[in-house]
């Protein structure tokens, strides 16, 4: 690889180096957090409406949709291994462990593999994520067996689930955003 592809591009931002409405916004991001502020939103702060934006996104998809938290823990691990984000995988392998996602699980999604689940609704969720991931497509089967299980409501919020975590792996990757420690 060339000097240009190895060139840091992320850094955490000092609060004091922002202007009153990213002061706003990142204050408003962190206090939920005990003031932690994700690598992702040092990046978006920067565009103070996306990240106000993202923000309120984010809360929907992680808290608010018809997904139980190990599922959408789950999802949210195929989303970061599929874009190979280390990043968004580190942060919600610890969010998936606290949900109850077994660590083979988690471990088998880390290597690209499709884990022997032990909860068909995992294995619906994952199969939905990893077959769009793979063939930018959810066949009509497993769509409809998603819907039937779910709900179409649940469904789209799963669909609103991988493009919010798919977006912010693109950020974290573009802007090489290291492993949590």
């Amino acid at each position: 690889m060339d000097a240009m592809t190895e060139k840091p591009r992320y850094r955490e931002l000092d609060r004091a180096e922002l202007d009153a409405e990213q002061r706003r916004i990142f204050d408003d991001i962190g206090r939920p957090r005990a003031g932690q502020v994700p690598a992702p939103f040092h990046i978006y702060v920067e565009s103070p409406e996306l990240a106000e934006t993202a923000q309120a996104v984010g809360a929907f998809c992680r808290y608010r949709t018809g997904l139980p938290p190990r599922l959408s823990e789950t999802v949210i691990l195929v989303t970061a291994a599929h874009w190979n984000a280390p990043y968004e995988f580190g942060v919600h392998a610890g969010e998936a462990r606290r949900a109850g996602v077994p660590e083979a699980e988690i471990e088998a999604i880390a290597a690209g593999r499709r884990p022997d689940f032990s909860d068909p609704d995992a294995a619906l969720v994952h199969d939905f994520a990893a077959a769009f991931y793979r063939e930018r497509e959810v066949p009509d089967a497993l769509f409809d067996a998603a819907c039937a299980r779910f709900g179409r409501r649940t469904v789209i919020e799963l669909t609103g689930l991988m493009g919010y975590y798919s977006m912010l792996a693109i950020a974290l990757r573009i802007f090489r955003v290291p492993p949590p420690a």
